[in-house]
C-alpha cells in the first residue's frame, strides 16, 4: 500500500487563467497516472508571507494523493521546470493527521449562515 501524500502547490496569480488550469490538469493527469488521486482543494489567491520572485499573491492548491516513489520523483522533476508556478510542497501525511482545513471563503460563508441562524444575544 502506498503512502498518502499532500503536495501544496503555489500557482502566479499573475499568469493566464488558461495556463493555471493547465498546470492543474497536467498534475491530475501525472498523479492520476501513477497514482490514485484522494482531494484536491482550491484555496485560492492568498497573500504570501513574504515575497517570491517579487511575488506578494499566489493562488493555493491542495492535492492529497497516493503513490509510488518514482511517482513522487517525476513530480519533483516536473514541478520545477514548469513556468507558472512559483512554490510547491510534497509531504507525506503521517496517520492520524487531521484533514485539510476548508478554504477561507467556505469557511467564513459557514459562520455567516451559522450566525444568521443563531438567535441574537440580549
Amino acid at each position: 500500500m502506498s503512502s498518502l501524500y499532500d503536495l501544496m502547490l503555489l500557482l502566479d496569480s499573475d499568469a493566464p487563467g488558461e495556463r493555471r488550469q493547465e498546470i492543474l490538469r497536467d498534475v491530475e493527469s501525472a498523479i492520476g497516472s501513477g497514482g490514485s488521486l484522494e482531494s484536491k482543494h482550491d484555496w485560492g489567491v492568498r497573500r504570501l508571507a513574504y515575497e517570491i520572485d517579487h511575488r506578494s499573491e499566489a493562488e493555493y492548491h491542495l492535492f492529497q494523493f497516493r503513490g509510488s516513489p518514482e511517482l513522487l520523483d517525476s513530480l519533483r522533476r516536473t514541478l520545477r521546470l514548469t513556468d507558472g508556478i512559483v512554490r510547491f510542497r510534497l509531504i507525506r501525511v503521517r496517520p492520524g493527521t487531521p484533514p485539510p482545513p476548508a478554504a477561507r471563503s467556505e469557511a467564513s460563508g459557514e459562520r455567516a449562515a451559522e450566525a444568521a441562524e443563531a438567535p441574537a444575544a440580549r
